[in-house]
């Protein structure tokens, strides 16, 4: 069983030099925040490989319309596409699957890469007890987390709720910033008597401190739940040789291995 952790606060130290890498490639290509995280994630480990590419593998479809629809406020369009990705025939239908993004950070390391796939489930206590997981078994991994924006608090509330928040003291929720289907990783936790925070990387600048925000744990669980019929997920990459000892250790805690319908379909070749 998955229970509440004492004094979680952890690091995740994340692959080669991924904090540097994730700075200078901000802002992400429109819509493919997945592949983003996918090529980041590559890079670090020394896997250099392009949004587009592990776009054209995953499968990613891109929607028409006006782009407002899927940038956060303050956030320019960004549309250097250095491939042609197809577009999907609706918007519904749009998107990359969190199958897609696994299946071409595993293909473009040439396996050298594992993606063990987290489905929940979903409490302030069991966001905090996967960090803690991940940074024991596999420290250089990336936690590639796919949920809903619209249940995030605002990326730049006062310093003050965030203490208070640690105290356990109630607050006022800052309202989300957007609210869309994303891919994002975590950076950090950091727990106080009243509860943790969760250090978010974030797509755009805008967002947050440079990319980066803190989120209550419970906020990142609910924002992993969705509760908009599709469901979220985390994808902890690493190296094969740490990922099936990644993989018991989280099933032993409870949490089921599998991948997720995030209501982009997987076109193996896959389509938030």
């Amino acid at each position: 069983m998955i229970g509440p952790l004492a004094g979680a606060g952890e690091i995740l130290r994340g692959p080669g030099d991924f904090a540097l890498l994730h700075e200078r490639a901000m802002p992400q290509k429109d819509q493919l925040c997945g592949a983003f995280w996918g090529a980041l994630t590559l890079s670090a480990f020394g896997h250099a490989a392009s949004q587009e590419e592990v776009a054209l593998l995953a499968g990613t479809t891109l929607a028409e319309g006006d782009p407002a629809a899927w940038l956060p406020p303050g956030a320019s369009p960004r549309v250097d596409y250095e491939a042609t990705i197809p577009t999907a025939p609706d918007g519904a239908s749009a998107g990359t699957s969190a199958t897609g993004v696994a299946r071409g950070i595993e293909e473009l390391s040439g396996g050298a890469l594992a993606v063990v796939p987290v489905a929940g489930p979903w409490s302030s206590d069991t966001v905090v007890s996967l960090v803690e997981i991940v940074a024991a078994q596999a420290p250089e991994g990336a936690l590639i987390v796919n949920l809903r924006t619209g249940h995030l608090w605002g990326s730049r509330p006062p310093a003050r709720l965030l203490l208070d928040c640690l105290l356990g003291r109630p607050v006022e929720v800052p309202p989300p910033d957007w609210d869309c289907g994303h891919f994002l990783t975590i950076a950090a936790c950091v727990s106080g008597p009243g509860g943790a925070l969760v250090v978010l990387r974030d797509t755009y600048p805008q967002l947050g401190w440079d990319g980066h925000h803190l989120q209550p744990a419970g906020a990142v669980a609910a924002a992993l739940e969705r509760g908009d019929g599709h469901e979220g997920g985390v994808l902890c990459a690493c190296e094969v040789r740490v990922a099936e000892t990644l993989a018991d250790r989280l099933g032993e805690a409870g949490f089921e291995l599998r991948h997720w319908d995030n209501g982009s379909p997987d076109r193996d070749g896959g389509g938030e």
